[in-house]
Formats: C-alpha cells, structure tokens, sequence
C-alpha cells in the first residue's frame, strides 16, 4: 500500500477531472483500440490500485486486480463531455481512475478523449498513459512504471516550511482534534450530487498558430523570456487590479515519466504596468516566477503546507467548499487556503511542448487538447499545450449563476 499525503487534498475534491482530446490520423477497430487502452491500463501500476481509507482517516492506494476503468466509442463535443463527465463521480474505490471516449465518425480520422481523476496523475502523467495507448495501438510494446509519489519523505530536503505556516497547521490541527471526523465515500457521493445540482462549467478553446505563434515565439526568445510568462503579460493587460497568478509546476525531480500526481505549484501577484510593453512586463514576471522556482521552499510549499495539516481536516475543508459539511472552523480555514471565493484569479498549468512521439507507426497525433479541472481552489483556469505548429490554451470556469 502507498500512504496519499501531499495529493490528499485530491481526495475529496469535488471537480478533480483532467481531460485530453487528440486527434489521431488513422483508423482503427474498437476491438484494436479496447485492446490497446487495456494494455495500456496494465502498464501504470497507479492504475492497478484502488483507494482505501482505514479506519484512522488515512488513505491509501492499494493493489486491486478489478480496476474499473471504461473505454465507450460514441460521437461527443468536448465541452458537453466534460459537463457530463465531470458531475459523475470517479469510484476511487473500484479503481477507477480513467474513462475513456472514442468517436469513429471519420474514417481517416480519430478523436479520443480521456478524462482521469487527479489521483490517477497529473497533466504530464495522462500524457504518458496516452505515448502508451498510442503505442499499442501501434504493436509496440509499453514498459511497466512502478508508482512514485511526491511525500514528505520524497520532497527535496531543502524545502521547509516557514515557522508561520507551521504555526498555520499546529492552531489548525489542534483545533480540529476537538471535533474530528473521518469521511467515506459516501460522503463524498452526497458532496457530489449536491455540489452539481448548482454548478456547471464551461470549456473554451482557443488556437494560436503559424504565423502569429512564430511572431510571439520570436518575441520571447528575443527577450530571454518565458512564453508561460508572455501569455500571463498578454492575458492581464487590460486588468487595472493586481492579479494573483497561480502556476501548476512539474515536482518531478528525476524526469520520471510514471503516472501520479507530481505537480506543484507557485503564485505570482502582478499588476500590468501601462507604462511598459507586453514583453517588458513579462520579463519582470518572467523573473519573479525563476526566483521562486529556484527557491525549493517556495517551489514545494503548497506540497510541504497541505501534507502537515490532519488528513481528516484537509478532506472537511474540501466537503465545507462543496457545501455536504460545515464548520466555524473549517470556514474560516477554507478561506485562508484560498477555497471558494478567495480563489486566484488565474490559474495556469502549461505543458508546452508535447514531450511524446506525435507518430506511431501508421498512426499520428495532429490535434492535442489539455482541460485542466476547475478546482475549489481556482477560478479562471487555463489549460495550455503545443503540437507541431499550433498551440491550444483552454479556459475552463464554472458558467457564471
């Protein structure tokens, strides 16, 4: 069995639904492309588990020999599949961590959409489920990756965490011993069906190609600059206030290409200067981002901060956002964590460029779409990846009322 300590906050997360649609050139059978999900599934061992919560409130991914994972070949708009996926939620404890949907449509053309639980991995993680589909797809064989996980024993030694933040979790912890409550997946089952009676999402699209991707690109490489941090500059612009900018980041420290989930993340605070161009405010949130990411402590604080608090605590925070569970307590405790209305303004998790194969034998990926899950902690959320000459970034926020 493998603890879940700094991915807890997952657990009880009422939207946790990655989503990626490619399109693949080529065709193929359902009876080719069951068998090629199938082999897929049996080479990530995260995906050969269920998860378990013990009668102490601690939560584990255990071995499970029945994952219930599903492949469903129907025609499908990707903003109505994720609306109707994501209100259906993931049976953690049968194992299943992965749907799935395939559209045949096109004879020369395919698209397939896979939606995975943040507990199955993370935006890296479903890519290298897809590099596995694909090769099976193909005929090639897929190697088997063991699980790895980012914990407190894992975390570089050089994080640590601030004597306030510490003090944060003690007072918290403390507190919460006194009405302390361990949940199941019943109550996350109630936490669901109530969150989404109110709630829906909206998924927007938008493409950047060619020439004006080769301008940006250009502008970027011409100012040392990062383009996560042009896009940033470009997106705020018109924004009088100060912007707090949430960024996911890759924790992985060896490069390993497992599924888990081994993001992270940092934020900035900004606020666009009229005065400067696009590129020149940029370049001074290009520079705050590489100085906390340089910073192990800051880089894995939100890893370091979530797995100090009392598991049980953590999973009552999430259910308080999800309106199934409230206290005094965990209310004001939500609202310093950034749950519900105190959320980033924006939140951003860029893949770049595409670190799989596009082609696989007779096969190759010509589109790619990444749609990150709008989460208690986030608002505006952007999903942003790049295939051959053109990047898709992707909005995805609750539809307003």
């Amino acid at each position: 069995m493998y603890k879940i300590e700094t991915e807890r906050g997952d657990l009880f997360d009422v939207n946790m639904m990655i989503a990626m649609q490619v399109k693949v050139c080529g065709f193929a059978t359902e009876t080719e492309l069951t068998e090629a999900f199938r082999t897929a599934v049996c080479a990530f061992e995260i995906l050969n588990c269920k998860v378990v919560i013990d009668e102490k409130g601690g939560a584990f991914y255990e071995n499970y020999k029945t994952p219930m994972h599903s492949i469903v070949f129907r025609n499908f708009e990707l903003e109505e599949l994720i609306q109707e996926q994501e209100r259906i939620r993931f049976r953690l404890e049968d194992g299943e961590f992965i749907r799935c949907f395939v559209s045949l449509s096109n004879t020369k053309e395919m698209k397939i959409c896979f939606l995975m639980h943040h507990l199955g991995g993370d935006g890296k993680s479903l890519c290298y489920f897809i590099e596995a589909f694909m090769k099976s797809l193909s005929g090639e064989k897929c190697e088997y990756r063991r699980i790895q996980l980012l914990n407190n024993e894992t975390l570089p030694k050089t994080s640590k965490l601030s004597f306030l933040a510490s003090l944060v979790t003690k007072v918290y912890n403390r507190k919460w011993q006194k009405q302390r409550r361990i949940f199941s997946f019943e109550d996350m089952e109630a936490a669901y069906e109530k969150f989404w009676k109110s709630h829906k999402t909206t998924v927007k699209n938008v493409v950047t190609n060619g020439e004006e991707l080769s301008r940006k690109l250009g502008e970027c490489k011409a100012n040392k600059i990062g383009f996560t941090s042009y896009t940033i500059a470009e997106m705020i612009k018109d924004i009088p206030q100060v912007q707090d900018i949430g960024l996911a980041v890759d924790g992985r420290q060896d490069r390993n290409r497992t599924m888990s989930n081994q993001a992270t993340g940092i934020a900035v605070r900004y606020r666009f200067d009229k005065r400067k161009t696009i590129s020149e405010n940029a370049a001074v949130i290009d520079r705050e981002m590489k100085k906390k990411l340089r910073d192990d402590s800051y880089k894995y604080l939100v890893l370091r901060f979530m797995s100090t608090f009392e598991p049980t605590l953590v999973d009552a925070v999430n259910l308080e956002f999800a309106g199934h569970f409230h206290s005094r307590m965990t209310e004001r405790l939500a609202k310093i964590l950034g749950y519900g209305q105190n959320t980033k303004d924006i939140s951003i998790t860029n893949l770049t460029r595409l670190d799989i194969p596009t082609e696989y034998g007779a096969y190759r990926l010509t589109d790619f779409i990444f749609v990150p899950p709008v989460v208690s902690y986030g608002k505006n959320i952007i999903g942003m990846v790049t295939i051959g000459d053109h990047l898709n970034t992707t909005y995805h926020r609750y539809q307003d009322g």
